[in-house]
């Protein structure tokens, strides 16, 4: 019996990072370039399906692409069995630790993920 490597494994939770911190993804190529989104689920699922948590409308990218969860103090990408595959640092991967700047490739969108300080907001109960 194969197994289902795009299945996800583990519960989706929100995201939760050092206290002060949020985590962003920036598309750096392609007809979204520029658009810059925070992630919020642990894991997120990259790619042009509408359920995914970071939708990228973009043909070489696949509906299920790649996701991002966040696990003992780092990022990890992970490809889903994309038809395209993730590349890093040029090479096609299955499962990669990234950080701050990193960049990676989804189809022929580039993608950045960016960790920065949370801005202080005030809530009203």
């Amino acid at each position: 019996m194969s197994k289902d490597k795009t299945a996800v494994s583990f519960k989706k939770e929100s995201l939760k990072l050092p206290k002060g911190k949020k985590a962003s993804l920036i598309i750096l190529s392609g007809p979204e370039m520029g658009r810059k989104q925070e992630l919020t689920a642990n894991p997120s699922v990259l790619g042009r399906d509408k359920k995914a948590e970071f939708i990228i409308a973009n043909a070489t990218v696949s509906r299920r692409h790649a996701l991002i969860r966040y696990h003992n103090g780092k990022y990890i990408l992970k490809d889903l069995d994309s038809a395209n595959g993730t590349l890093f640092r040029g090479s096609r991967i299955d499962e990669v630790v990234i950080s701050h700047g990193d960049k990676f490739q989804l189809g022929n969108c580039l993608v950045q993920i960016i960790l920065e300080d949370a801005k202080d907001e005030t809530r009203l109960v």
